[in-house]
C-alpha cells in the first residue's frame, strides 16, 4: 500500500485511496475510508480497515449490529496487509453479509463459556475442583463471564483485584483466584484464541505476607473447653487437628479405609488425594488414636468417614466455639500451624516435619510455620504427644471475655 505516484500498472481508482492517506494526521481516533477501505493511522503503526455493509445486521468479534449498519473491521498493519488483500477480504466478507452469513466461522468465545468448558475438562484432574468452581461462580464469571476471552486486558485484572482487596478479600486469597485466571487464559492461549496470557502481565499484588497465628496453651485449653459444649465431636476434630497437622478438606473427607495398623499397634492415617497431588501418611499420636476410637461409635451407616459431619454444620460449629472461647481471629487453618510450629519447636526435624504435614517445599514451610530443628516419624509423634500434653497440662483458661 505505498503511494501511486511514479508506480506503473497501479490500477487509477486506487489513486482516492493514496490521496486520503497521504492527507492522514499522523494520530487518529478512527480510520478514514476510500471505497470501504481505510486506514489509521497512530503511534504504533499505521493499521488497515475495511467497512462491511450488514443488510440484515449480524456479529464480529463478540459485538453485534443492527440491520443496516456496517461493521468496522480492521485487517493489520498498514506493512503486512497488501491493497489487493484488502479488496479481497472485503469481497468475501461483504458476500456473507449480503447472503445472511456469519462473517465469522469460529467466533471467539465469551470468558464464561470458555471457563465452563475449561472446568468440565479439567474436573477429573485438578486438585480442588469446589474451590476453583467457587472462584468461578462467585468472582471470575460475574466479573468477566460477558467479555470475550481476547478482550480481557491486564489493566482489567488489576482493577478487578483492586476491587476485591478493598472487599476486604486475603491478597493470598485473591492470588489464587488469579491463578484460576490465569490457567483458564492459558488453556485459550494454547488453543491459539489468545496471542499471549494477560493475567501473566499483571504487577504483583501485595501484602502476601504469611500468616503466622498460631494458639498457645491458654487458648487450646480454651478453644476445647468451648467446642466440647458445643458438640464432643467437634473437640475430637480439634484434638485430632492439632496433633495431625491435616487440612480441614483432609479430615472432611478422611475415611476409615485411610487408617492402617502398624505392625506394633498403633496408628496410622494414610492419605492418598492430598493438596500438593502426592500420597503421604501420618503416623497417629496417641491422642489421635483416643479419638479414632470414641468415632467408632459415632459411625452412620452408609457413611465412610471418620468425621461424618456435613460442612456447613462443620463450619456453623466451628464458627460457634471459636465465637465463644473469644478467638475471633483465629481460623481452623491455625490448628494445622500450631502443629508444625510446636512440633518444630520440640526437636522434630524440619524434613520430617514437611513429610508429615504435607509440604513438599522446605522453603514454603519455613515461611508458613515459624519455626526450625532434626528423626522419624515414631519419634516425631511422640514429640508432638509429649509437647501437647505439657502445653495443656496445669493451664487453667480464662472465662471467654475475661
Amino acid at each position: 500500500m505505498t503511494k501511486a505516484n511514479g508506480k506503473r500498472g497501479r490500477p487509477r481508482k486506487y489513486r482516492e485511496f493514496d490521496e486520503l492517506y497521504d492527507s492522514c494526521p499522523l494520530e487518529m481516533r478512527r480510520p478514514l475510508y476510500c471505497k470501504r477501505i481505510g486506514v489509521r493511522r497512530g503511534k504504533r503503526g499505521d493499521t488497515i480497515w475495511i467497512k462491511v455493509q450488514l443488510p440484515d445486521g449480524g456479529t464480529w468479534k463478540g459485538r453485534t449490529y443492527l440491520p443496516g449498519l456496517a461493521a468496522e473491521i480492521k485487517l493489520g498493519r498498514k506493512s503486512s496487509v497488501t491493497w489487493e488483500e484488502a479488496v479481497s477480504q472485503l469481497n468475501s466478507l461483504q458476500d456473507r453479509a449480503d447472503n445472511n452469513m456469519p462473517l465469522e466461522d469460529d467466533p471467539i468465545p465469551l470468558f464464561k463459556d470458555w471457563a465452563v468448558d475449561w472446568l468440565k475438562r479439567k474436573q477429573a484432574t485438578a486438585k480442588r475442583p469446589d474451590t476453583i468452581k467457587v472462584h468461578l461462580d462467585v468472582h471470575l464469571v460475574p466479573t468477566f463471564g460477558a467479555t470475550r476471552i481476547d478482550r480481557i486486558k491486564p489493566s482489567d485484572i488489576e482493577r478487578w483485584v483492586a476491587k476485591s482487596i478493598e472487599r476486604e478479600l486475603s491478597p493470598s486469597y485473591v492470588k489464587r483466584m488469579v491463578n484460576t485466571l490465569k490457567s483458564i487464559l492459558y488453556d485459550a492461549l494454547r488453543e491459539g484464541h489468545l496471542t499471549e496470557n494477560p493475567a501473566t502481565k499483571i504487577s504483583p499484588i501485595t501484602g502476601l505476607q504469611a500468616r503466622q497465628r498460631f494458639l498457645d496453651p491458654a487458648e487450646i485449653v480454651l478453644l476445647l473447653i468451648e467446642a466440647e459444649k458445643v458438640e464432643p465431636w467437634l473437640s475430637d476434630i480439634i484434638i485430632f487437628a492439632l496433633h495431625s497437622g491435616m487440612r480441614r478438606g483432609e479430615l472432611q473427607s478422611m475415611q476409615w479405609n485411610n487408617i492402617g495398623t502398624l505392625p506394633d499397634g498403633g496408628k496410622v492415617v494414610l492419605l492418598e488425594s492430598t493438596k500438593s497431588g502426592k500420597p503421604r501418611s501420618i503416623i497417629c499420636t496417641k491422642s489421635m488414636i483416643e479419638v479414632l476410637d470414641r468415632q467408632v461409635d459415632r459411625r452412620v451407616v452408609g457413611d465412610d468417614r471418620v468425621f461424618p459431619i456435613s460442612k456447613m454444620t462443620w463450619r456453623r460449629r466451628w464458627e460457634k466455639a471459636r465465637k465463644n472461647a473469644n478467638l475471633d481471629d483465629i481460623d481452623f487453618h491455625d490448628l494445622r500451624r500450631t502443629n508444625a510450629t510446636q512440633a518444630a519447636a520440640s526437636g522434630v526435624d524440619l524434613r520430617t516435619l514437611a513429610a508429615r504435614i504435607g509440604h513438599t517445599d522446605l522453603a514454603m514451610l519455613e515461611k508458613h510455620y515459624a519455626m526450625v530443628v532434626g528423626s522419624a516419624q515414631h519419634e516425631a509423634a511422640g514429640k508432638i504427644q509429649d509437647t501437647f500434653d505439657r502445653l495443656t497440662s496445669n493451664v487453667v483458661p480464662m472465662k471467654p471475655g475475661s
